[in-house]
């Protein structure tokens, strides 16, 4: 029989090579499919981002997703830019503010058509007009509140911050705690904000559900998407099975929305859940029609919307526009 030697340095050594290769290849497919994406506001709205996340979507689309909260919409969309984060789920009003400012970015959905944000007032205050002279709180001077309240101001023949003063609380609790605390005599929130003013005696008069009105937007930069299509489709994808998750079962939305929110009382999720579920956008397709609605409130003249490969610049792949399972 032949004699055979086996030269274990040189077995280890190519073992060793063969190792670091494998990580190598592992550490650089994993830093390819990382995003960093931001919420901008602690609203039942958002609850299909946070769906996403707690149900493992964007793992399940083989992205490696870290979500973080960043209050105001305008706040998110500068990290945006400075490439701090790659994605952001928020207003749309600062996204075509920038745009038109010239900066890389772009609206690749709207998760919302519509917005479930409400005017609520103080005892004393009857009607809209009530409120000329006094005080109104939002969550910030530019966001989804502000710029709703301009367009409930403007219905009536007023102006915000002219005819109605606006201060900004940084947040719908501190808003609701506003009016508590009787620094404010109004105060637009959303749910599941609305639910606790009303609890404390205070009254809806202005309703924004039916203003076709981009509330909630999926935006990133135009770079990242030339770049990253693939990756871009993956946290599209991942988003738009949270929507569907959020309008199918409605069981898990609210253990989820719950979560998030720490509201625990069942009737308060139940509404919140009702108040949003037609509010999201089925195919989360960006439309012509809601673009020119900010740029009204933004007074921009119409002749300014180019839309396309300026204003929104989709993913343009077939599956973008529908979520399949």
């Amino acid at each position: 029989m032949m004699g055979f030697h086996i030269d274990f340095m040189a077995l280890a050594g190519r073992f060793f090579l063969i190792t670091v290769s494998i990580l190598s290849f592992y550490s650089s497919a994993h830093a390819q499919n990382k995003i960093r994406a931001a919420y901008s506001s602690i609203s039942g709205i958002f609850t299909p981002v946070w769906i996403a996340t707690d149900e493992r979507l964007y793992q399940k689309n083989q992205i490696d997703a870290d979500l973080v909260y960043i209050g105001g919409s305008s706040v998110a969309v500068s990290a945006l830019i400075a490439g701090e984060i790659d994605f952001i789920y928020g207003g749309a009003d600062p996204i075509v503010s920038g745009i038109l400012g010239g900066a890389d970015l772009t609206l690749a959905g709207f998760i919302s058509n519509t917005t479930p944000i409400s005017l609520y007032v103080v005892p004393g205050i009857a009607r809209v007009e009530d409120l000329k002279g006094k005080t109104v709180a939002v969550t910030r001077l530019a966001s989804s509140t502000a710029y709703m309240a301009k367009v409930c101001f403007a219905q009536y023949n007023m102006e915000a911050v002219k005819d109605v003063p606006l201060i900004q609380s940084g947040g719908y609790p501190e808003s609701v705690a506003a009016m508590q605390a009787g620094r404010v005599q109004g105060a637009m929130l959303a749910p599941p904000a609305t639910y606790r003013a009303e609890a404390l005696g205070f009254k809806r008069v202005w309703n924004g559900a039916g203003v076709e009105y981009p509330s909630f937007v999926l935006a990133t930069r135009r770079s990242f998407v030339r770049d990253s299509s693939d990756r871009a489709q993956k946290v599209f994808n991942s988003v738009a099975e949270g929507v569907h998750i959020f309008r199918t079962d409605k069981e898990r939305a609210m253990r989820i929305m719950a979560k998030y929110t720490k509201v625990s009382d069942r009737k308060i999720l139940e509404n919140t859940y009702a108040d949003n579920k037609e509010v999201h956008s089925p195919n989360m397709r960006p439309t012509a029609s809601g673009v020119k609605t900010i740029l009204d409130i933004l007074a921009v003249p119409h002749s300014m919307m180019r839309l396309g490969s300026s204003t929104y610049v989709p993913v343009h792949r077939p599956e973008l526009w529908q979520w399949r399972s």
